[in-house]
């Protein structure tokens, strides 16, 4: 299963810390399966997802498109989703942009 983010779901509020995004999280059938929490000034963003089995297919996705992030390959499974919805977010971003 592929995931990928809603370009037109995202929402930017800025602060005084940096810019914080939030963004849905949708399957390649157009199923909400989750959102994420990108806060600037934190290391791991927060993804929230509709069901537990939402949750394990993103993050068996994610360890297996990217298996090591930070430099490393045996963090907890909210790091992996972490790094991974933010690769789709700037992805996203890229399309918002485009469509400007």
């Amino acid at each position: 299963m592929t995931f990928h983010i809603d370009p037109s779901s995202i929402a930017f509020l800025e602060t005084r810390r940096g810019i914080n995004a939030t963004a849905t999280i949708v399957s390649e059938e157009g199923v909400k399966i989750g959102r994420v929490d990108d806060i600037a000034e934190r290391i791991v963003a927060d993804v929230t997802f509709v069901s537990a089995a939402a949750r394990s297919a993103f993050i068996e996705q994610a360890r297996r498109v990217n298996p090591v992030v930070l430099g490393r390959a045996d963090h907890n499974d909210d790091v992996f989703a972490s790094e991974f919805a933010r690769a789709l977010l700037a992805d996203a971003e890229k399309i918002l942009l485009s469509r400007l």
